[in-house]
């Protein structure tokens, strides 16, 4: 729970998470920007309402999931309005980026495994990608995920079950792929 006074130091607190997550759900710099502001201008002014919010940190996430859905989707009415519109939230093209430390391997073993990193997550669907990230990168917990993501609790279990299957049959100790995508 907060206060009106500590909004500030909440942005201030998750500005980072927020805009990490927004890239990774592949938008632009600008377009996260905007979105994390739109989400804080109405905390701001539905600041009564705060005292309801159980865990802000997923209802930041989800907030800011949902104000970037709603971008994508006026985005796409302004530039196609006789298209039909059968695209849902789902359809997030979540991307992971691989980093992988110079000093830990040589520079071509690292480029290779870099490789073979991102093929193995390219196995993965967006929104397989996206829950891997928010469970195992972000530390959310199941109901947290399934808060953020709009399913229920099971389901987000399931998906995290088929995710990490799709992982464990990789040639990389999952370990390894988890650190190296974090």
């Amino acid at each position: 729970m907060i206060r009106f006074s500590n909004i500030a130091s909440t942005y201030n607190e998750y500005l980072d998470t927020l805009y990490s997550y927004a890239l990774h759900l592949g938008f632009d710099e600008q377009t996260a920007m905007d979105a994390i502001h739109d989400v804080f201008y109405k905390l701001c002014i539905h600041h009564s309402s705060l005292n309801e919010i159980n865990n802000l940190k997923s209802y930041l996430f989800r907030s800011l999931r949902n104000r970037l859905i709603d971008m994508k989707r006026i985005s796409r009415e302004d530039s196609a309005p006789f298209i039909a519109q059968d695209e849902t939230e789902e359809s997030l093209p979540f991307q992971l980026r691989v980093t992988v430390e110079d000093e830990l391997i040589m520079k071509e073993d690292a480029e290779e495994i870099r490789r073979k990193v991102e093929n193995i997550l390219d196995r993965l669907t967006d929104r397989q990608r996206e829950i891997v990230y928010l469970r195992y990168i972000r530390e959310q917990s199941y109901e947290e995920i399934a808060e953020i993501m709009q399913i229920s609790v099971a389901a987000c279990r399931n998906l995290i079950s088929k995710s990490i299957t799709k992982l464990k049959g990789s040639f990389l100790p999952i370990t390894l792929l988890l650190m190296m995508i974090k």
